[in-house]
């Protein structure tokens, strides 16, 4: 169909090379999980109790068998799983590379929620990949795998989810806030559908390079700053991490960052409901604070972070 000529300007795009090609372009990274899930007919699957709450019910509408297993101080299953077990593991914050590495080699069918890192490789029989943790853009998932859907797709709609990102641009991020939360809400309950033509032109308009560079450095700042109190153990040098993980018990320390417009968020609310009482998975959801490195900022954003923290230790 000839596409439209003239009249007003449109948003325009600058021809940004994909970052994961060949990969299958869907409206979110649980409508990815669902994709795999229905697609190789998986019929149960071993899930961590430290994930987002609505990977589980993404499972659960698929039919799908939930299995729940805890991780240890160093991101790994605390369980054997069966040889043949269909596992999804996370690479949790874009820092368990390694881990994604061991358990590929020794589980053929592991699914990697790459939903954190968002510029790891592809291992194991899927890997997917969350557009709204990276980059500033409505909704999107990029799925990895051998086997496509025999099912025709609608394509997604996503010019009502761009509202908290047009007023977060004019007014500031607690402007934006409440309609970020509607536009989050709005995912949950979606079908599975293509990638929306809007998002895929936003696409076009990312630096991969720059954002990959930027906060690469912004993590070695901090983590060159604050390793020294940082209760998990961050050894290896992640590929392109999301956020720096700062694990302390402190009791104030989240508070006093938001106070100074340090935005953390806590992963996740809801998982108590599921993960017992002592488990690692609910440790990390109460002790966990995700410092925000990403390409709006530098060196020093950082080092006001790191000024905020020392104030506390």
């Amino acid at each position: 169909m000839l596409n439209e000529i003239g009249g007003y300007f449109e948003l325009e795009t600058y021809g940004s090379t994909p970052y994961h090609k060949n990969s299958i372009a869907l409206n979110s990274g649980r409508s990815c999980l669902r994709y795999v899930i229905r697609t190789y007919e998986i019929k149960e699957i071993f899930a961590p109790l430290y994930t987002c709450p609505v990977v589980w019910k993404a499972i659960e509408e698929e039919k799908c068998n939930v299995n729940y297993y805890d991780i240890d101080s160093y991101f790994r299953p605390v369980d054997e799983f069966p040889k043949d077990a269909y596992v999804l593991y996370n690479d949790w914050f874009g820092v368990c590379g390694d881990n994604v590495l061991e358990l590929s080699a020794k589980y053929p069918n592991l699914i990697v929620d790459n939903a954190q890192s968002f510029f790891a490789e592809t291992h194991g029989l899927a890997s997917f990949y969350s557009m709204r943790k990276f980059f500033g853009l409505p909704d999107g998932g990029l799925l990895l795998c051998n086997k496509i859907l025999d099912a025709e797709l609608a394509i997604d709609v996503s010019y009502d989810r761009m509202y908290h990102l047009l007023k977060r641009r004019d007014l500031g991020a607690s402007a934006g806030y409440e309609a970020f939360k509607a536009s989050d809400r709005s995912l949950s309950d979606a079908p599975i559908k293509m990638m929306s033509r809007l998002t895929i032109s936003l696409m076009q308009n990312i630096n991969y390079g720059l954002v990959r560079k930027r906060r690469f450095e912004n993590y070695r700042l901090l983590s060159n700053s604050l390793n020294d109190i940082n209760e998990l153990e961050l050894t290896a040098e992640p590929i392109c991490p999301m956020v720096y993980p700062l694990l302390s018990e402190s009791e104030t320390l989240r508070q006093k960052l938001i106070d100074n417009k340090i935005y953390v968020a806590q992963y996740w609310d809801g998982i108590q409901q599921v993960a017992p009482l002592g488990s690692h998975a609910e440790y990390l959801r109460k002790y966990l604070i995700p410092l925000p490195i990403d390409q709006r900022y530098g060196a020093p954003e950082m080092q006001y972070i790191i000024k905020i923290i020392r104030g506390i230790h």
